[in-house]
């Protein structure tokens, strides 16, 4: 068989072919997960997050997050009273499935959550969470080992 130039083209058509179904295919297999199933609501809901994080930021003392041996340490400003309470929100990028949300409160400022049931890697933290009449919010990313 002698390779001409319709030969080449019809090699360089037909690789492209396969390469364009091969991308199709492996695209088709990617996960499309959402950070959260409702993101409209959540949006509506970002004015009262901005509110509740410029009160924390005119807190003197701010809140102390800690992992130390799978526990997350709370330290509660003192300044807002004893009696603290709220949620926590964990939030793995990486797999919708580790997300958790935990509901607390604390008579001495001072909260610990295990973490052994938990995967290991970064997670981001949400706590919102009240004492008194007064609404906060804080979020940071920590890493569990």
């Amino acid at each position: 068989m002698k390779f001409n130039w319709g030969t080449g083209a019809f090699i360089l058509f037909g690789g492209f072919v396969v390469f364009m179904l091969g991308l199709v295919f492996y695209a088709s297999k990617q996960s499309h997960e959402l950070v959260t199933e409702n993101y409209y609501e959540k949006e509506l809901e970002f004015k009262d997050v901005l509110i509740k994080q410029e009160l924390t930021e005119k807190l003197t003392e701010q809140l102390q997050i800690e992992v130390k041996d799978k526990e997350l340490i709370l330290n509660f400003p003192k300044e807002v009273g004893n009696n603290v309470s709220g949620k926590l929100f964990l939030f793995k990028p990486s797999n919708i499935n580790d997300d958790k949300e935990i509901s607390f409160t604390t008579d001495n400022n001072l909260k610990t959550i295990d973490l052994s049931e938990f995967s290991t890697g970064m997670y981001k933290l949400k706590v919102n969470w009240n004492a008194g009449e007064n609404e906060y919010y804080n979020e940071e990313e920590i890493v569990i080992p």
